[in-house]
């Protein structure tokens, strides 16, 4: 029985391991579970009796304890993190040049804080196009592609 013990051990430990490296609140129920395992083992029941333990207890908590604790989790006054802005993120609302045209449907290129990017127009520009050596202005970043408009400012300024 000793060894059922060592055997339940260990998965209360794997698991709290798992939870610390998680932070699910999942594993940590499954752990407490383990440990009352084994207790039983230690008091010499059979393994059929320290299964039936660990599930129940195990059942128990997770039903019991998580929601409380992913109430806790997310308190009032409890702030998450801001998130922290690319360099990317720097781009929007920034004016660029246009190197290859953009619009009808094909993207073109753009050259802004040195990088050179993909850009498309928005949909509702309705066809217009944007010819190489005009500003533009980025509304958006859509995956690694540009969404601008022609900057209607510094293209009158030219």
């Amino acid at each position: 029985m000793i060894l059922f013990a060592v055997i339940w051990l260990a998965l209360a430990v794997a698991l709290a391991a798992l939870e610390a490296v998680t932070a699910q609140f999942v594993s940590v129920w499954f752990s407490l579970g383990a440990v009352a395992a084994m207790l039983l083992a230690l008091s010499g029941a059979d393994i059929r009796a320290q299964i039936l333990v660990f599930t129940a207890v195990s059942a128990i908590l997770v039903a019991a304890l998580r929601p409380l604790s992913r109430k806790l989790a997310r308190r009032p006054g409890r702030t998450r993190p801001a998130a922290t802005p690319t360099n990317a993120d720097r781009a929007v609302g920034a004016t660029a040049e246009a190197l290859r045209d953009i619009g009808n449907g094909d993207a073109g290129q753009v050259k802004i804080n040195g990088l050179v990017w993909s850009a498309v127009t928005p949909e509702s520009a309705g066809g217009a196009v944007i010819r190489a050596g005009e500003r533009v202005r980025v509304l958006a970043i859509e995956g690694a592609k540009l969404i601008v408009e022609k900057d209607e400012i510094q293209s009158e300024v030219k």
